[in-house]
């Protein structure tokens, strides 16, 4: 078995199909199986697919248990030299996964490969970055500073916005698990996602862990896949508060297992209260901001 796709769902809704449709109508030359792990879904999502896509090997779970333990088990079940960790609301355009799979084959040092993850209208999602740290955090892609000076040259370094244009590979530090690819020997060197994230910063922990084994984490820019992430941020009127308080644990737990290492680290205090500060003023300014919304739009009934 060349190649095994994971993906892991928890109401995807109308995105699954089309990225199930995507990787069958864009299939890689070698032979491939699809591993659908479901977190317990209750919109009718992994129904759908099961019914439409008899071919793909399912897991049906009765909890919504994160990425990380679901991914891991989908790994456990998977065949190919190569896993590829796929996202349900990407969509693979052609060659894609050759593209990344024949990189794969060329370099031996290489563990893992990402994508170049498109938004819908095709302009480039910016997931390919430098190490992550307390710094850089602040020139995110979606951090204020980058929202309001998005040619700054701090952001554009650690997005690798220099990069960005070629068309040539080049070595990074952290590609997302939206579409990520390893090797088979890689991930049992270092072991597979770290269950103890539940979702965001998993990905970055994995490289972390990929590149302290002397593993190279390359970006593939032939490798183009879709990535619809906003549609369902479109569709929620108020941000998700578990979403929030995720994305913070995970950063902490990122900076504590790969920078401050030990509790006593004072560091490790200051970005506990840092992070804490910052994800209650999201979630007090979501609050406020959906409240006066929603009476702004009672007041025009």
């Amino acid at each position: 078995m060349e190649l095994s796709i994971i993906i892991v769902n928890y109401n995807g809704g109308e995105l699954v199909n089309p990225c199930l449709h995507s990787l069958f109508e864009n299939p890689p030359q070698g032979e491939f199986e699809v591993v659908f792990v479901d977190n317990a879904s209750t919109d009718g999502s992994f129904e759908a697919v099961k019914a439409a896509f008899p071919t793909v090997r399912f897991v049906a779970k009765d909890i919504n248990q994160g990425l990380a333990k679901s991914f891991n088990e989908g790994l456990l079940l998977s065949r190919g030299r190569y896993i590829l960790s796929l996202d349900n609301d990407t969509r693979v355009l052609p060659g894609a996964l050759d593209a990344m799979l024949t990189f794969m084959d060329a370099h031996a040092d290489v563990g893992a490969v990402g994508s170049l993850l498109l938004n819908p209208d095709l302009t480039p999602q910016k997931t390919l970055r430098r190490k992550p740290s307390a710094i850089n955090a602040i020139f995110g892609r979606r951090s204020l500073i980058t929202r309001i000076w998005p040619s700054n040259p701090l952001s554009h370094r650690y997005l690798m916005d220099d990069l960005s244009n070629t068309d040539q590979p080049f070595d990074v530090h952290w590609v997302s698990t939206a579409a990520l690819m390893v090797r088979r020997e890689a991930v049992d060197a270092v072991g597979g996602l770290d269950e103890d994230f539940f979702v965001y910063w998993v990905d970055a922990d994995w490289c972390a862990r990929l590149r302290d084994g002397q593993w190279r984490i390359v970006a593939v820019p032939a490798a183009r896949i879709i990535h619809d992430e906003n549609l369902k941020a479109k569709r929620r009127s108020r941000r998700n508060v578990r979403m929030v308080i995720d994305f913070h644990r995970g950063a902490y737990l990122y900076y504590r297992k790969n920078h401050a290492r030990s509790l006593l680290n004072p560091m490790a205090l200051v970005a506990l209260a840092g992070l804490s500060i910052r994800a209650v003023t999201l979630i007090v300014y979501d609050y406020l901001r959906w409240v006066v919304m929603s009476q702004a739009e009672g007041a025009r009934r």
